[in-house]
């Protein structure tokens, strides 16, 4: 990658807007100041630009200084090819960007972050989030982005096919006991589509101070429920999430699907012989209908993470019943992810459902010693019929632990 015009116009840049600021320089390769991020930003002070040239960057990166700009080099040329060739890689175990406390008046801009935890911002911090891509992450809650109680504004974001074992795969806001403000720059839109977890598939807020708007360029269904976007309450909360979308990335199946142990989530899952692999996809595809209840139907056989890949909590929608083929027929066996081991294993959760439903079943765990059958929260119309829950660990929960439910 040619380097020499990108400093010229740097350099040109950046001591015309600021004679003692310093721009600290990391390439990968060695042409720079820094072949890592973090030793850039460590040796950074207040008003410092940190200035990453492309690369797949396998790091942690904490901010603990105010008044910190981190770019690639999109932010100089608005190449967004950039954003796609300056990865930040959490090497499946850390986080891949964190602001700590009270750090004020940074912005990052032009990166992707994945296979990590994704990104967090810490209380009372203020963030500024452009043109990026979290995507192919993994975490408890929050696996794309987790705000707690601090300020942020995104512009161009794109979060999309991560993964959080609790709530909320795409982003988790976090308010509870605190202020939390975050903006979505209603021009350059941000998108929010794919992502998978226990509940709340691509947002929950927990707790927020008032109702949220959302403007996106891409949501993951045109009409999103509480499955995709969940407002986390506490009693006596009613605000809301408000999403605009301009586009949706699929379509939900208006009509009953079948999973097999066989079977493969590349099919179109409406007959037996098109059958669904996994019981979290079936469950993601259907549409949720109040006028007319669908059936994600289970064909015998054993449900495992080992055995075909299931993925669990297995998150239950609003209006649809997943129906094995009788106790001693459909038999779900919940594992606990291999990344994420320090946490209750639930087998199935909702939150804040309506009429859901399981039936002709049996649900036990292994290799965990914390367990559970079913997790919920503000449920109303819960339908349990002939199902067995066996050799669970309830350890820190109950084996069918469900609060506020009607």
């Amino acid at each position: 990658m040619p380097c020499c015009k990108y400093l010229f116009a740097l350099f040109l840049l950046f001591i015309i807007a600021s004679l003692n600021a310093t721009t600290r320089i990391v390439d990968i390769n060695g042409s720079g100041q820094y072949t890592s991020i973090q030793t850039a930003i460590n040796a950074s002070s207040p008003g410092d630009t940190v200035l990453v040239y492309p690369g797949r960057y396998y790091e942690l990166i904490t901010i603990q200084t105010n008044n910190l700009s981190l770019y690639s080099l999109e932010y100089l040329t608005n190449n967004h090819d950039f954003v796609d060739t300056t990865i930040i890689d959490g090497s499946a175990s850390s986080l891949c960007l964190r602001v700590m406390n009270s750090i004020q008046n940074v912005v990052v801009r032009g990166f992707s972050f994945t296979n990590g935890r994704g990104t967090l911002l810490y209380p009372n911090s203020q963030t500024r989030i452009e043109n990026c891509n979290i995507y192919g992450n993994k975490s408890f809650d929050g696996a794309g982005m987790y705000i707690a109680e601090g300020t942020a504004y995104l512009s161009g974001v794109k979060i999309y096919d991560n993964y959080a074992l609790n709530q909320g795969g795409g982003m988790y806001i976090y308010g509870y006991m605190g202020t939390v403000n975050v903006t979505f720059d209603p021009v350059n839109r941000c998108s929010i589509y794919n992502n998978r977890a226990g509940a709340g598939q691509d947002i929950v807020a927990h707790s927020i101070n008032s109702d949220l708007n959302i403007p996106l360029e891409m949501f993951t269904v045109a009409n999103p429920s509480s499955y995709y976007a969940a407002p986390l309450r506490a009693l006596g909360n009613e605000f809301q999430l408000h999403i605009d979308a301009n586009t949706a990335y699929h379509q939900e199946v208006n009509s009953d699907l079948y999973v097999s142990p066989d079977g493969d989530d590349a099919n179109d899952g409406l007959s037996p012989s098109s059958a669904l692999k996994t019981i979290h996809t079936a469950v993601y595809k259907i549409a949720s209908d109040s006028l007319n209840q669908k059936t994600v139907h289970l064909l015998p056989g054993t449900y495992s993470r080992t055995a075909n890949q299931q993925m669990f909590p297995i998150s239950l929608k609003s209006w649809v019943k997943v129906k094995g083929a009788g106790i001693g027929e459909t038999m779900i066996i919940g594992e606990p992810d291999p990344l994420i081991t320090n946490q209750p294993l639930k087998v199935f959760a909702s939150l804040d459902q309506r009429h859901i439903g399981m039936e002709g079943m049996s649900i036990t765990t292994q290799n965990t010693d914390n367990s559970c059958a079913l997790w919920g929260f503000r449920e109303d119309h819960v339908m349990l019929k002939n199902v067995r829950m066996h050799e669970l660990s309830p350890k820190n929960c109950a084996v069918i632990d469900i609060s506020y439910v009607t």
